[in-house]
């Protein structure tokens, strides 16, 4: 917030909207999108929701926690959001086989999907 200029209320200020702020980041996204070698027509900052979401739910986050990092409602919600790969669903059904043979619990972040390559 320093590089704001002084008494500047807005994070994305527009000296040219009567409101004195961007209402959309529409152009801006488009043009980051290009930078970083993407269709801007593929990615938009809802894919980017999708993307946190289901990163956290991989990153082994519990539900609750991601439906209060994402503002979410419902967990049904976070689920629909959340895109499981088979790697993913792999190591999770690996867990549960060592837990019910009885081996030695293994700490989430030790895990790493088995590569699909």
């Amino acid at each position: 917030m320093d590089m704001l200029p002084p008494g500047c209320e807005w994070l994305v200020p527009s000296p040219g909207s009567a409101s004195g702020h961007v209402h959309t980041i529409r152009k801006a996204f488009r043009r980051s999108a290009e930078r970083a070698g993407l269709d801007p027509d593929q990615i938009t900052p809802h894919t980017l929701r999708h993307t946190a979401v289901t990163r956290l739910v991989q990153a082994g986050v519990d539900l609750p926690t991601v439906q209060r990092i994402s503002g979410h409602k419902t967990l049904s919600m976070v689920a629909r959001y959340a895109h499981q790969s088979g790697a993913h669903i792999e190591a999770a059904m690996d867990r549960l086989e060592r837990r019910a043979s009885g081996e030695k619990a293994v700490n989430v972040r030790q895990l790493k999907p088995k590569s699909s390559a």
